[in-house]
């Protein structure tokens, strides 16, 4: 059993990793580190304080830093480890502190750094991320000087990101490469319902559009883009760009002691989020894990990710034996009230990953069709072609679309097939939900195509 435990990352991973730890052995010297000066902060929280639903940046903080010395967690904060000596059990940091320390275990929960396309002028003021409490910090503060502004990346943080703009009264455009956004989560169809929602309320998006240059002296004034369809150049007037085009796990330290990293570019971990290495562990977004229905190494890129398998791996370096199942990719996101909803695989990673899939997908509501106040519900499902089995689901609408999420990731874990979730016993109050639940719906077209 390690006795001394070093976590390296104070995100949502490191964080719980630690203390997890700690509720495993009273007696561990358990130290994380931290490069920033903040602790345990809401990363998914971040677009939220630029549109003021979070009243204060401070509101994100989870962990208080006086908070760590309650728990007996020595938290070494604004604080980087500049080199690991893995044979001798030894690392040095700098920063606010400055030393070395001896370890029995290691955990890497480094996360993950933006990786930024190949631009002009990403080097100008006023061209920001979004990754840290001070990155949301400067973006508010544009929400008040600036009248223009541009998204670079129509994922998840891009599109958070420009509706708090829009919210603020800003004018905002999104510039997305590929066909649609928000593709990593749903598929062209579903995308094609969210970004009209989004247009109708006041935001320009372009899409299969490649960003080539930033323009302007020190501060852009606006960002020349190409359509890839029609190879149209344009230049879209900006007072500040935002880059939002992915990011990159952080391997640097780990791969300096030997540790592997996948195709993934993220830390290969086992069910135990072990490396190659004996009671060395990589969590969170610097982390490939199996996917759970393939096996696929993949990095998941999700808080909730990040805290089930911080939780395995602080358990395991304290002496425990718990294991992480793998990632089902369970995503939701708002924008302007509406809600998508994905799990599992999409049509995109069924074909990259080879699995054959039939779906159910219909247009239903959330209530009754005689009763008031119903909304239309966008919804498919996904089933292996050869066993019936749920591998994946899709749902845009304005209420409700997030729960019934829920149960098909609990499905897809449970291992169900289009017969049991057409079988699903769904609850029913006209005001609340119809008979036949659009879940059970969706699984009955699918259900007639696969002849189960």
């Amino acid at each position: 059993m390690a006795t001394r435990i070093a976590v390296i990352g104070a995100g949502a991973a490191g964080a719980t990793a630690a203390l997890q730890a700690r509720k495993f052995s009273r007696d561990a010297e358990i130290t994380i580190f931290n490069e920033e000066k903040y602790s345990q902060y809401s990363r998914c929280g971040l677009p939220y304080t630029i549109s003021g639903k979070v009243k204060d940046f401070e509101d994100l903080v989870l962990m208080p830093p006086e908070s760590w010395a309650s728990v007996k967690i020595d938290a070494k904060l604004g604080t980087r480890v500049t080199r690991i000596e893995h044979d001798a059990k030894k690392l040095t940091f700098e920063g606010d502190e400055s030393g070395e320390l001896q370890y029995d275990a290691l955990i890497f929960a480094t996360g993950a750094r933006n990786a930024d396309p190949p631009i002009e002028g990403l080097d100008k003021e006023r061209v920001y991320g979004l990754r840290t409490l001070d990155d949301a910090r400067v973006l508010a503060n544009e929400a008040v000087a600036a009248k223009r502004g541009v998204v670079i990346g129509g994922g998840l943080v891009g599109m958070e990101t420009a509706e708090a703009f829009v919210e603020r009264g800003l004018e905002v455009t999104v510039v997305e490469f590929l066909p649609n956004c928000l593709l990593a989560m749903v598929d062209s169809d579903m995308a094609d319902i969210v970004e009209e929602h989004c247009r109708q309320h006041g935001l320009k998006i372009l899409t299969n559009t490649a960003a080539q240059k930033i323009t302007g002296g020190e501060s852009p004034e606006g960002v020349i883009v190409k359509s890839r369809q029609t190879e149209e150049v344009t230049e879209i007037p900006a007072d500040f760009v935002v880059v939002a085009t992915g990011v990159r796990p952080v391997t640097d330290l780990a791969e300096s002691i030997g540790v592997n990293v996948g195709k993934s570019r993220g830390i290969v971990a086992n069910e135990k989020m072990m490396t190659n290495l004996e009671n060395v562990y990589a969590v969170g977004d610097c982390a490939e894990s199996p996917e759970f229905i393939t096996g696929t190494g993949i990095v998941a890129g999700l808080g909730t990710v990040a805290v089930r398998q911080g939780r395995v791996a602080g358990i395991n370096a304290a002496g425990g034996d718990v294991s992480f199942p793998g990632t089902v990719g369970a995503k939701v996101t708002k924008l302007f009230g509406l809600e998508i909803a994905s799990t599992g695989l999409t049509e995109d990673t069924a074909n990259k990953w080879g699995v054959p899939v039939a779906k159910g997908s219909i247009k239903g509501s959330t209530k009754p069709p005689y009763f008031t106040g119903g909304n239309d519900l966008k919804l498919k499902t996904y089933y292996n072609k050869e066993t019936g089995k749920l591998v994946g689901g899709q749902l845009v609408g304005v209420e409700d679309a997030a729960m019934r999420l829920n149960v098909l990731t609990l499905g897809i874990q449970q291992d169900i097939d289009v017969a049991e979730l057409f079988d699903f016993e769904n609850c029913y109050a006209p005001a609340i939900c119809d008979t036949w639940d659009p879940l059970v719906q969706s699984a009955d077209a699918a259900r007639r195509r696969l002849k189960m």
